[in-house]
């Protein structure tokens, strides 16, 4: 059983307006009035932690992402330092900020690029096929009122695979207008997603996503990424695992693949809310 959306995809997520980065519709979350969506987010400060200054090719290979609050709709600030820089590898902080108002701290640890011959020792990991391209269109697993409206749900193609408990993702917005999206960067937006996937599965099974009997809501308090390669091709998938306790607190991992195989690992902190605090989106379908 699988379920694809095609959303619309015209336009990007951010504007560049000197050294600042503006956000556009399709930048839009859903939790709160006016502000980012997780994903972007996180691109935005993928973009940073790779373009920031290095005298040999890096690659970023871990990002760890706080977010301290929800960023406005509004001009950000990226600030990027070294902490530590080395030969072989080199720690940068990453900061977005919305005028004097820290908003998302990170940390990224970037490795020297080498060409080696080398044998991967795990062997081949059991990955399903990617979707067909195009996909399938069926019914869209933000399937809610209000769904149509522009926001960053409109920036991707969605494959719920329930078979294979597998969701992929292809990110089909630049990230910033005029610049092509790197593979770290689209992997960063779609790591957002890695509390979420089990949500979609669920409601491909025929399960609502946002009903009457939710009891409780999570949204990532962090993400971090681990990866080893770019990606080959534009679908990402994730095959996740969540768990959330009743003292307010959850964890999620996903396993993070391409057509060719294993792309790295995700993990999230989740906070864990009562009905009061569900997303915006879904309180708007009670008002």
């Amino acid at each position: 059983m699988a379920a694809s959306y095609t959303p619309r995809r015209d336009g990007s997520l951010f504007h560049l307006d000197g050294d600042l980065l503006v956000p556009q519709v399709l930048s839009k979350g859903p939790w709160y009035e006016g502000t980012l969506h997780g994903s972007a987010m996180l691109a935005a400060m993928a973009r940073s932690a790779e373009r920031h200054e290095s005298e040999v090719p890096r690659q970023v290979v871990r990002l760890t992402v706080d977010m301290l609050r929800a960023a406005p709709m509004a001009p950000l600030r990226m600030e990027t330092s070294t902490v530590r820089a080395g030969k072989s590898i080199d720690l940068v902080d990453v900061a977005m900020f919305a005028g004097d108002e820290l908003c998302v701290r990170g940390s990224a640890l970037r490795m020297r690029l080498a060409d080696l011959v080398v044998d991967d020792e795990a062997g081949p990991a059991e990955v399903p096929p990617p979707p067909p391209d195009p996909g399938i269109e069926t019914a869209p697993p933000f399937d809610r009122p209000g769904a149509d409206e522009p926001a960053f749900h409109h920036a991707i193609d969605v494959h719920v695979d329930v078979e294979a408990a597998t969701v992929w993702f292809r990110l089909e917005a630049p990230v910033v207008d005029g610049e092509d999206t790197t593979g770290f960067v689209a992997i960063a937006a779609i790591a957002d997603w890695t509390y979420a996937a089990p949500s979609l599965l669920r409601a491909a099974s025929g399960t609502p996503m946002f009903g009457e009997e939710r009891r409780v809501f999570a949204i990532n308090a962090d993400t971090t990424i681990n990866a080893y390669r770019p990606p080959t091709g534009g679908w990402i998938g994730l095959r996740s695992t969540s768990h959330i306790g009743d003292l307010g607190a959850g964890t999620s991992g996903a396993q993070l693949f391409d057509a060719a195989g294993p792309l790295g690992f995700s993990s999230q902190s989740v906070l864990v809310r009562g009905p009061g605090g569900a997303p915006l989106a879904v309180r708007e379908l009670s008002g």
